[in-house]
């Protein structure tokens, strides 16, 4: 086998997750012999495939344990004629957008029309977004379930389901100095559509909202908001049970979501020079941790699972919504 694979000896020393449960999902996707699967996709390029759309730095663990079986997924449904909806779900900065990217460029070297796009893509357009969550405890300008017009992406799944035509809002997080606003339009027609978003897939709290006492003690204002958040992700449960296929990038520590926002809002600084910094990305790192009950972004319904650490190393991988306790 490749040097570069999972299944090497000695294994690749950038591989971290155990290999039995990565073979199950493996076998879940329709490929139970892992040479035929490696085969399989050391003809299409293996990891080289779209190599230069990682982010620098990016190690094997990420090409070899999500983004071909990913692709993997994708190809079970890309000849057929029904139109696919895949979902992403994971806490911001975890790496949702930059493996979207990677599928994107994936997708077009294997000539598959695949769209891949965010549910801030879907936020309120400025004036109606500032009115939606005035008055939150933690003075965000967006992010919290509530600010996306529900109504927009329905429609713009039904319509691509009806049309085969995708046309999709676009968000620039770099305008209004970092509080951001639309920025245009997208027209596509993919046959395979995948969502990403922090909260994708998120059920409501059953019976009573978990306070988190046991990792952050919540402001009597924080508690009061919960079912403000509570009342508004109801509005989102109809968009996930449209959902065909859910993979969840899961932080092994919850609260490393303050290194992964801080890394993202200093990279978007770098590249347009405005970001949220200081006390804003404080309180909006605090939404994150306090908004929806920790427990509810931790038990996404998934059909597949990877967990990272700090590090956006994967250190488990396969069938959701099983976990390395198991």
């Amino acid at each position: 086998m490749s040097l570069n694979s999972p299944w090497s000896v000695p294994i690749d020393p950038q591989i971290f997750y155990p290999i039995a449960p990565y073979n199950k999902l493996l076998d879940s996707l329709s490929w139970p012999e892992p040479n035929q699967w490696l085969n399989h996709w050391l003809i299409r390029g293996g990891v080289n495939l779209a190599a230069s759309s990682w982010p620098l730095g990016t190690k094997n663990d990420w090409i070899w344990g999500l983004g071909l079986p990913f692709l993997s997924d994708v190809e079970r449904f890309i000849f057929k004629e029904e139109l696919i909806l895949f979902g992403i779900s994971g806490l911001p900065g975890c790496g949702k957008t930059s493996f979207g990217r990677w599928l994107e460029a994936a997708a077009s070297e294997l000539n598959w029309p695949l769209k891949v796009v965010s549910m801030d893509d879907f936020y309120l357009d400025s004036d109606e977004l500032d009115n939606a969550i005035s008055g939150n405890p933690w003075s965000v300008p967006r992010g919290l379930p509530g600010s996306h017009s529900i109504d927009l992406l329905e429609e713009a799944i039904e319509s691509w389901k009806r049309t085969g035509h995708l046309k999709a809002p676009k968000f620039d997080k770099a305008l209004r100095n970092g509080l951001g606003d639309r920025c245009g339009w997208s027209n596509s027609q993919p046959k395979i559509l995948v969502l990403e978003g922090w909260f994708l897939g998120c059920s409501t709290a059953d019976n009573k909202i978990n306070s988190m006492k046991n990792t952050i003690p919540l402001t009597s204002n924080e508690k009061d908001y919960q079912f403000v958040v509570q009342s508004a992700l109801k509005k989102y449960q109809p968009i996930w049970k449209k959902l065909d296929r859910v993979w969840h990038l899961k932080a092994i520590d919850f609260m490393a979501t303050r290194e992964w926002k801080t890394q993202q809002e200093m990279q978007l600084q770098r590249e347009r020079g405005a970001s949220l910094k200081g006390r804003s990305l404080e309180s909006f790192i605090r939404m994150i941790q306090t908004s929806i009950p920790k427990k509810d972004l931790e038990s996404i319904n998934s059909d597949a699972l990877a967990e990272l650490n700090i590090s956006r190393q994967i250190r488990w991988v396969g069938v959701g919504p099983d976990s390395s306790s198991n």
